[in-house]
């Protein structure tokens, strides 16, 4: 079965996910609600089926932690 942007979305907003994944050239990132503040976003394939619908939703999940530690770092005083 092929997915659609549309599908993977309903799934992340089903979930309570803030955030609507959106394709770039050769590289697909998340955009909107949380992912606005994040500094990094992307998911390096280069097509939507190259990913289950599970794997999206891990991906959102990474990038949101990997997110929360790089922030958490950078307001950090230096020691």
């Amino acid at each position: 079965m092929r997915r659609s942007l549309k599908a993977t979305n309903g799934e992340l907003e089903r979930l309570g996910c803030d955030a609507v994944l959106a394709r770039g050239d050769g590289y697909f990132y998340f955009r909107s609600g949380e992912a606005t503040g994040w500094l990094d976003r992307t998911v390096r394939v280069r097509t939507l089926q190259s990913l289950t619908r599970d794997q999206w939703i891990e991906q959102y999940r990474i990038l949101k932690q990997k997110n929360r530690d790089l922030l958490k770092g950078r307001t950090r005083s230096p020691r």
